[in-house]
């Protein structure tokens, strides 16, 4: 029998490294990108179709959790036309409940969540455009929320990010200010509450935000987006809660969204960023000490906002998505390992897809997605298959 040859499917697959360097009869390595399936190398790169879902009005951020407890990953929308999020509970199979729908403030524009009281629930920290305000939602865990609780931040916030800024255990909130051409940082006493924002400059007219540990020293720091100078803003943390001066790096025109992950596993965090005009992502690969190289760049569909991270064929190395605002489907760059990226498969979801997330919401092994359509009212949930399925 002659050994196994690599061929192409359009789907995802989950398999270990040890099948990939001894795959099938004759123990043929299989090449970076693809899998060890039935004893042959198989290229996985695919999604099944859409099901879409309705949410509020002008759906632009989206995030997943768990916020009933049940084990079955969840989604939140924030709904920019209607002043409300919208949560649809996952039933474990790829499917959601009707949404729920909770009010926000004005204009909300991304949303993330996090656990902010300390009781083991999820709760939604939302943008809230026009008011100048992040909105916090405590989880019941029940998968309802109590009504919201605003917090000051700049003008104009565009993102917003958790992470634990000062050790203590808590939650912390940073958002991007995108007139004030700020981050605002607000501590949380783990309660639910948070101090008054502090602060700090970045470039001009940040959006996208992420947070990740970029130079070792076990303090979270901060990366904005700035779409009025083409560039991202890094902001290393002291672990106090305070951030030093920010260092630019250059990206494509108007960068949108950002995400971080260790693209090249050297063990230090990268940054990938959606730059909408240009039609590209950029991949700035990190030296471990808060620099970073200068950026590569890889094609995408129309006017990119949101991006994400997550290993969608199995191979161990992380994997980029990108929602294209203009083209209505979302990218997918499987990565090789060493930083750089294959061209990207397209998938169709809904009208205006502006933010993006990952998880796995049948339970299966394979990464799904879900993108906001803010054309339509809705978010599409893209099931990741099997290699064979």
């Amino acid at each position: 029998m002659a050994c196994a040859q690599t061929s192409r499917l359009t789907v995802v697959t989950v398999a270990h490294a040890a099948q990939r360097s001894n795959c099938g009869a004759c123990g043929t390595p299989c090449s970076v990108g693809s899998t060890c399936s039935s004893g042959a190398c198989i290229i996985c790169t695919g999604f099944q179709a859409q099901a879409t879902f309705a949410v509020g009005s002008n759906p632009w951020g989206v995030a997943v959790g768990d916020f009933n407890g049940d084990g079955n990953l969840d989604i939140v929308a924030a709904n920019n036309g209607d002043n409300t999020v919208s949560v649809l509970l996952g039933t474990g199979s790829g499917s959601f409940q009707a949404q729920a729908v909770f009010d926000v403030g004005s204009a909300p524009i991304w949303v993330t969540v996090g656990d902010f009281n300390r009781d083991s629930h999820l709760d939604i920290v939302a943008a809230n455009q026009d008011d100048n305000t992040v909105g916090v939602l405590l989880g019941t865990g029940s998968g309802s929320f109590q009504a919201q609780a605003t917090f000051d931040v700049g003008s104009n916030p565009a993102g917003v990010a958790v992470g634990d800024f000062n050790g203590d255990g808590n939650l912390d909130i940073v958002a991007t200010n995108y007139h004030s051409n700020t981050v605002s940082v607000l501590l949380g006493t783990g309660s639910g509450s948070f101090q008054a924002q502090a602060t700090f400059d970045v470039g001009s007219n940040p959006a996208g935000v992420a947070v990740g540990d970029f130079n070792g020293d076990g303090n979270l720091d901060i990366v904005a987006v700035n779409q009025g100078d083409f560039t991202v803003s890094v902001l290393l943390g002291t672990g106090s809660g305070s951030f030093g001066a920010q260092t630019e790096f250059s990206v494509g025109s108007v960068p949108a969204g950002v995400a971080v992950g260790d693209f090249n596993g050297d063990g230090n965090l990268d940054i990938v960023a959606a730059n909408l005009f240009s039609d590209t992502v950029s991949v700035l690969l990190g030296t471990g000490s808060g620099s970073f190289q200068a950026q590569a760049v890889f094609d995408v569909g129309s006017h990119p906002y949101g991006v994400a991270v997550g290993d969608f064929n199995g191979d161990g190395n992380l994997d980029i998505v990108a929602a294209n605002s203009f083209s209505d489907i979302v990218s997918v760059l499987l990565g090789t390992g060493s930083g750089s990226f294959q061209p990207q498969a397209t998938f169709d979801v809904g009208s205006n897809p502006y933010g993006v997330a990952v998880g796995d919401f049948n339970g299966d092994g394979n990464l799904d997605t879900v993108a906001a359509n803010n054309g339509e009212s809705t978010v599409s949930v893209l099931l990741g298959k099997p290699c064979g399925a």
